[in-house]
């Protein structure tokens, strides 16, 4: 259940973040930052007057640094608080009284739309905070001092074990400077079962970041004239469809549009221990492109495993044996390997989960089949090692380390590009990365190097889709002396039972990606389409959060107390949803007689193509849609039935003569008729 949500939240903010930032860009000229964090203006923006100054509404900025402000209109007088600190401020003044003491300024606060407005130097020096302007992004940036008291390794302990402590954070972490470490020490569990802790030698599934290294022995190749990254795949792979159109580049570049074998139908009937490299290959080769080679970019494990495959072709080893004699021996990698039938000591095991951690069952067996995609395991010592020779001509010259880290794909997804294995990123904030994530079942990992500042981050967690940017941010300001906020704990109060009541319904979003929330013995309950409901408990009357991954849901109410909406939040994304009419019907179980299932057995299918196949088991009766999981249905009637963790009823229809002849597969409010085949 919980991995399911967890894949859909992530593919959710991957596709809410592209239309949050344009939102963003369109709506606010000037962006304000408090360390690091936006500050919203709901009706008040901040501006540039006529003597070039930037002026911003002080109550937002002063609520967003923890403090009060009391307007007084009879005075024209604004009265900020702040723990020991007062600051009086009056419009028209271009003084203030800051703790009694006077500070002038050459901008006045002014009144501007029922709002008042103040220079940033009056930010600066009244709060005492370091204030900057990006000109190019239109961007201030309020941040309060560092504290020099506590040396760099003091700060990243002290913020990683306060989320270790409050947001969950259990894995390993090393930071270097000029190839120069830093930092580097594990927090939480590898095993919390048996209570063993993470170190920085714990071994860790690295995931997807797997594929830096087939792309490396790929290019060592190519280096050695063994094989030309512009050769047709169909030189390696003769019966390989629509080969003569695919290059080794394009492999490597995830443009060759084959199809993504984890996409294919049917690929959840095939038990994981089955699954193998030639099983992939069979699955795969006969598929036509999903677009034209070179047109186009997609994330694509089918890539790599056929790049695997022709390694293994050319170099005459299996691509375990290649790795260990020309990548991992070199640079005395002793800690890193493939996942393989024998015990690996002191490789940490996968869990799911954001407060509460749940083992995964039989994952190792899983990342097993991911082969040349992602079936590595390493530690943070060892890609450090990894990193410092993607400087160096250990294992190729200069010339393909530049070949390797050049753009060769522009793509609208990310601001900068993909080269040969890795992903290129030029960020506004941290200046040009290089990158890699390395995400698989219960394990994420990533191995960022900023190259501006030369600077490494690398983190490896044995949790499921761990939100690591947010991680990477904070590690990045503190390597720049910049503060940043401390996470706070959650804290789970006791809900009220009709309260709670309230919130129960469908709530809706533009892009189709509705909400329902349900509530059953005094628990809520969030459910997206086609996933499983997770619960959601209370921080406080109308803030939730989830317990299998980092996201919250905040209600919003009118003037009046009625439940208008909710915002979910993951991360940077934030999505707003408008509460419907639609009632979400009570879903109980019937008893009718078991013999009624018989009639309702057979095929019946969407427009789309796709066909809800139901059948009928030892007077139980079942419905699959093609590709998804076989599962039991539930009565509420005779005639309309419940899948027990999906907002899904299926109501069947008979003609005039008691025929089934087809069904309404009702889903979020909305209705889908299935005609029986």
């Amino acid at each position: 259940m919980a991995k399911k949500l967890i894949t859909i939240l992530t593919v959710l903010a991957i596709i809410m973040s592209l239309m949050s930032f344009q939102v963003v860009a369109n709506s606010q000229d000037i962006v304000v930052k408090i360390d690091g964090q936006a500050v919203d203006f709901p009706d008040a923006k901040p501006f540039i007057n006529e003597d070039s100054r930037t002026l911003c509404p002080v109550r937002f900025i002063a609520e967003n640094l923890g403090a009060e402000v009391e307007w007084n209109g009879a005075n024209k007088t604004v009265l900020i608080t702040k723990e020991s600190t007062e600051i009086l401020l009056t419009i028209g003044k271009n003084t203030a009284l800051v703790n009694g003491t006077e500070k002038d300024f050459d901008t006045v606060p002014q009144i501007f739309e029922n709002r008042t407005y103040v220079p940033l130097r009056f930010i600066s020096e009244a709060f005492n905070m370091d204030v900057d302007w990006d000109a190019n992004t239109r961007t201030v940036l309020i941040s309060t001092p560092f504290d020099d008291t506590l040396t760099l390794p003091e700060h990243f302990d002290r913020y990683l074990s306060a989320m270790e402590k409050n947001r969950g954070f259990n894995g390993a972490v090393l930071i270097a400077k000029d190839d120069e470490i830093l930092f580097t020490k594990g927090y939480g569990y590898s095993d919390i079962e048996n209570n063993i802790k993470h170190t920085s030698k714990t071994k860790f599934a690295i995931g997807e970041l797997t594929k830096t290294f087939t792309a490396m022995a790929i290019m060592q190749l190519h280096e050695k004239k063994l094989l030309n990254i512009e050769d047709k795949i169909s030189k390696y792979i003769p019966d390989m469809a629509y080969g003569d159109n695919i290059t080794i580049k394009h492999l490597i570049t995830h443009t060759s549009g084959i199809v993504n074998y984890t996409d294919i139908i049917g690929m959840i009937e095939i038990e994981p221990e089955k699954l193998n490299k030639e099983i992939i290959i069979d699955l795969i080769k006969n598929y036509p492109p999903i677009f034209e080679p070179g047109t186009d970019w997609q994330y694509n494990n089918s890539g790599y495993v056929l790049l695997g495959h022709i390694i293994e072709e050319v170099s005459g080893l299996t691509l375990e044996e290649y790795f260990k004699e020309n990548i991992f021996k070199p640079l005395k990698m002793n800690d890193t390997g493939v996942y393989s039938e024998s015990d690996i000591k002191d490789l940490a095991k996968g869990y799911f989960g954001f407060l509460e951690l749940k083992p995964l069952e039989d994952n190792e067996t899983i990342i097993k089949t991911t082969y040349a995609s992602g079936y590595m395991y390493s530690t943070v010592e060892d890609l450090f090692k990894w990193d410092l020779a993607l400087k160096t001509d250990k294992l190729v010259k200069q010339e393909t380390l530049d070949m390797i880290f050049d753009v060769h794909v522009k793509d609208d997804f990310f601001p900068g590009g993909f080269g040969l294995g890795w992903f290129i990123f030029k960020s506004e904030d941290f200046g040009d990365i290089i990158y890699h994530p390395g995400t698989i079942n219960g394990f994420t990992c990533y191995m960022s190097r900023y190259v501006d500042e030369n600077y490494t981050i690398i983190a490896a967690i044995n949790k499921d889709n761990y939100n690591y940017d947010a991680v990477a941010e904070v590690l990045f300001r503190i390597l720049n002396k910049k503060n940043y906020q401390m996470p706070a704990e959650i804290k789970e109060i006791k809900p009220d039972p009709e309260v709670l009541e309230k919130y129960t319904g469908l709530y809706e979003h533009s892009s189709g990606a509705n909400i329902a929330i349900t509530k059953s013995e005094n628990q809520l309950y969030a459910q997206l389409p086609g996933q499983d409901k997770a619960e959601i408990y209370p921080m406080s009357e109308t803030e939730f959060f989830y317990k299998v991954i980092e996201a919250y849901i905040t209600f919003t109410k009118d003037d009046t107390g009625n439940i208008t909406g909710l915002q979910f939040k993951q991360g940077d994304i934030v999505i707003d949803t408008v509460k419907t009419d639609v009632a979400l019907k009570e879903k109980k179980i019937a008893e009718v007689d078991p013999e009624i299932y018989k009639e309702y057995a057979g095929e019946y299918e969407f427009e789309t193509g796709l066909v809800l196949t139901v059948s009928t088991e030892d007077d139980r009766i079942f419905a699959q849609i093609t590709g998804h999981l076989y599962l039991e249905i539930f009565p509420m009637s005779e005639t309309e039935f419940f899948y027990e963790d999906y907002e899904v009823v299926i109501e069947f229809v008979k003609g005039e003569d008691g025929s089934v002849k087809g069904l309404i597969f009702k889903e979020f409010g909305e209705e889908y008729v299935l005609v029986k085949k």
